[in-house]
Parts: C-alpha cells; sequence; structure tokens
C-alpha cells in the first residue's frame, strides 16, 4: 500500500506541483527552441571572428609582401607587426595559420629561406589539421600550396615552387595558382608546363590587362 501510494503523488506531480515549490520544469519545445537559438549564435559567432581573420590576415598578407622588394627592412614592419598582433588576440587554428602565413612572409622578404621553411611547415600542419574530419583547410591569406608556391618562387627556388603551385592546380585550381605554376615553370625549363599553365590561365574571365599581356606573349612560344 505505501508503495502504491509513492508511485501516485510521483504521477500527480506535474509542471504546476512543480512550479509551486520553485522548480521550474522546461517545455520539451522550450528546450529545443533555446538549443537552436544558442546554435544560431554560435555560427553567428563563428562567421564574424572568421571574417574579422579573413580581414586581418589580407591585410598583413598585402604588408608583408610589399616590403619584400626592400628587402623586409626592420623599420618597415610596423603594419606587419600591427596585425600580428591582432591575430594572437584571435583564439583558433584559422588565425594561428594567418599568423604563421604572414610570418613566412616576412622570412622570405628578409631571404631567410631556413626559417620560411620551419614556417612553411607549420603552416602545413595547421592546414592539414583544420581539414581534418571534413573540416575546411586553411584559406586566408593563401591555401597552403598556394602559399607555398608564392613564396618558394620569391626566394628563387624555382623547383619547389613549380611542385607546389602543381599540387594546388589540382586541388583547388585559381588565376593564382596557374599563373604560379606557369612562372615557376618557365625558370626551370618546363615548356611544356609552362604552357599548359598559360593557356589554363587564359580561360580565367577579368584577369588584370598586365598579366593578360603576359599570358599572350608567352604562349607565342607555346606550340
Amino acid at each position: 500500500m505505501i508503495l502504491l501510494l509513492i508511485i501516485a503523488l510521483v504521477q500527480s506531480f506535474d509542471s504546476a506541483d512543480a512550479a509551486s515549490i520553485g522548480v521550474r520544469v522546461a517545455h520539451p519545445s522550450t528546450s529545443l527552441g533555446m538549443t537552436l537559438s544558442q546554435s544560431k549564435g554560435q555560427d553567428r559567432t563563428s562567421q564574424t571572428v572568421d571574417g574579422e581573420v579573413r580581414r586581418i590576415a589580407m591585410e598583413g598578407w598585402r604588408a608583408a609582401r610589399a616590403i619584400a622588394p626592400k628587402g623586409g627592412a626592420l623599420e618597415l614592419l610596423g603594419p606587419v607587426n600591427i596585425r600580428l598582433k591582432e591575430l594572437d588576440a584571435i583564439p583558433g587554428m584559422t588565425a594561428r595559420y594567418a599568423e604563421t602565413a604572414i610570418r613566412a612572409a616576412v622570412s622570405a622578404a628578409q631571404d631567410e629561406r631556413e626559417e620560411m621553411a620551419l614556417l612553411l611547415e607549420h603552416a602545413r600542419s595547421l592546414s592539414d589539421l583544420m581539414g581534418l574530419g571534413g573540416g575546411a583547410p586553411a584559406e586566408w591569406p593563401l591555401p597552403i600550396d598556394e602559399l607555398e608556391g608564392e613564396l618558394w618562387l620569391e626566394v628563387d627556388r624555382f623547383p619547389e615552387a613549380r611542385d607546389a603551385y602543381e599540387r594546388a592546380t589540382k586541388l583547388k585550381p585559381t588565376p593564382n595558382a596557374w599563373i604560379g605554376l606557369a612562372r615557376s615553370a618557365d625558370k626551370v625549363g618546363d615548356l611544356v608546363t609552362a604552357c599548359r599553365a598559360y593557356r589554363s590561365a587564359a580561360a580565367t574571365p577579368n584577369l588584370p590587362v598586365s598579366v593578360e599581356l603576359e599570358v599572350s606573349l608567352y604562349r607565342l612560344k607555346c606550340k
């Protein structure tokens, strides 16, 4: 009898009874709504952070590339250091990749090839980690293969640049990757690859006029 009485009391303890003693019983639909709202909020936060990383990464990259013709002089690093500091304050591998890529560009500008190679290796590790489990690999300021191609080309390591750009055109072909492959292949005397790359670049709409001229002139060498 006592057991039956306890069961009856438990069954009669509805949400109204819970409210009367200060216990809040959430309705299932309310809980689901809160979960969806939180998920959307997290998505918006993630998109905001990604957008900020992209902006800072591109500004830092342009600043780092601008000092390359001047040998990466220390007194010119102010704008680069500002962007690196901003990236350092943002958590996550996207920011770490961008930071590493910019530091590699500075090393290339200063012709510090060994340091650049170590930074590129670290950047690749970060990009690989980001791509695990179906995730998106690093993209800003450049995907890893384009990044390697551009910086190896900068320090006159043409075979490494050609190989990196070749990988880039296979994974994610872009006008930048095709032009980089063409230039680096030409530097090592690989006319076949250079012509193939310039033909692919020519099929890309809205190329800068200077690049269109470069493509047209080079294709005169191609059969």
